[in-house]
């Protein structure tokens, strides 16, 4: 895991990150490595940035490579919007096919499916045991597989109501059903199970799903957000862009905007991405898990009330009043809560979120970057006091772009020792 921040006003952009990386192995042990870049300059000679967080590869090649290449292939060509920017790079990380092989790319897109294979199974295997404990007997296969019908259905009402990813259509979905329906059928012939076969409508709708979770956005498989941030040749404030990249289907990126953690240029704000909560506790002066807790707690409380007297009205009242009344009284509780639902997030939005907005409209830059730094700081320190594991800290990375000056490092970890490699620093400067 990791915190990042990004603080932005119409001055400039400051960019924060951690150092910690989780490294999981095969039987489910986690190490924690503070070593990891996570923050880079996207172009040496204009004022773009770009920020990794989530996976740290893109079908197992690290994001720091994949960056440091496309530096290297832009050079000092320049664009008059972010925007382009964005579509530039994801171009060529769609063209690079010897930095990202389609092997690397195919493996990646089965893994997917034989993930989302898996846990379709495990939910068979769920809904089979509450069988046995319901009804004391093992369910046939006929009812298993409608067990498994009625799950894949749920997955695919989900998924038709989702976008398409970036660039999918579906003209994608009847080539991907080739696809997924070839994979379907070599994982039955591999799985060792007494079970009848599986009807062909059942195996079409499993290739439907896999399809689906393939060209449209969906939380499913490993996940690597990518912010960019700066300024286009034409854009005199600093904007951020954030996607979500989901590997590769044959030569198509899969992609998404994530519209809830990007900034227009002109706005004045945080956006953290991650880890978020002490960032978002900050900004809005409680805790989200808090004032989830709360509301939920209240919620029921208040939902418990009502069916007393709903309960107390059906006992003693006559049955021609009953309705009228329970309705009246519905429809005065679903006010109130409503009500007091939208007092509490006034107070939050005006009396915390709107200051500290506010505030940071007219900071400079240096305050921006020691903002983004503090925040990143807050995260660490909080998993590092309690019983969580450390999986925010190790040196933070510091940056502010700036129309004038832009990109430049407040704070910059290396491997190695500065003063030993000064032929290192001449060659940056060269743009070698």
């Amino acid at each position: 895991m990791t915190a990042e921040i990004a603080v932005l006003n119409k001055t400039a952009v400051a960019l924060a990150a951690d150092s910690a990386v989780t490294i999981t192995n095969g039987n489910g042990k986690t190490k924690i490595y503070n070593g990891a870049e996570k923050l880079f300059a996207l172009t040496k000679y204009h004022p773009v940035g770009i920020m990794i967080y989530g996976s740290g590869n893109l079908c197992r090649v690290p994001w720091e490579l994949v960056i440091k290449e496309y530096r290297k292939r832009i050079g000092k060509e320049h664009f008059d919007t972010l925007d382009a920017y964005t579509e530039d790079f994801f171009e060529f990380l769609e063209q690079e096919e010897h930095l990202i092989p389609e092997d690397l790319r195919e493996h990646f897109i089965v893994n997917h499916w034989s993930a989302i294979y898996i846990d379709i199974w495990a939910a068979v295997g769920d809904k089979a045991k509450k069988y046995v404990e319901d009804n004391d007997s093992v369910p046939s296969d006929e009812i298993t597989f409608e067990f498994l019908n009625d799950i894949c259905n749920n997955f695919i009402e989900l998924l038709n109501n989702e976008n398409f990813l970036q660039k999918f259509s579906q003209d994608d979905i009847d080539e991907l059903l080739i696809q997924t329906n070839a994979f379907i059928n070599s994982e039955l012939e591999r799985q060792d199970t007494e079970i009848s076969p599986i009807p062909d409508k059942i195996k079409d709708r499993l290739s439907l799903l896999l399809a689906l979770a393939t060209a449209k956005e969906n939380p499913l498989g490993s996940n690597s957000g990518v912010v960019f941030a700066g300024y286009g040749d034409k854009e005199y404030f600093p904007s951020v862009l954030t996607f979500n990249l989901k590997g590769f289907w044959g030569s198509k990126l899969r992609r998404a905007p994530n519209l809830e953690k990007s900034a227009g240029g002109g706005e004045s704000g945080i956006e953290a991405y991650a880890q978020d909560e002490e960032a978002l506790t900050f900004m809005r002066g409680i805790s989200p898990a808090i004032q989830s807790s709360f509301s939920k707690t209240y919620f029921s409380a208040f939902d418990s009330v009502l069916k007393k007297a709903v309960e107390l009205i059906e006992q003693n009242i006559a049955k021609e009043l009953i309705e009228p009344l329970k309705d009246e009284l519905l429809e005065t509780a679903a006010h109130h809560w409503k009500e007091a639902d939208r007092i509490v997030n006034g107070v939050i939005q005006n009396d915390y979120v709107a200051q500290v907005v506010n505030m940071i409209e007219f900071l400079p830059k240096d305050e921006l970057a020691y903002m983004a730094e503090s925040l990143v700081s807050m995260t660490a320190f909080k998993r590092k006091v309690t019983n969580d594991s450390e999986t925010v800290g190790g040196p933070i990375d510091v940056a502010v772009i700036s129309k004038g000056d832009g990109f430049v490092w407040i704070k910059r970890k290396h491997y190695f020792d500065g003063g030993l490699n000064n032929h290192y620093f001449e060659k940056f400067s060269k743009g070698s």
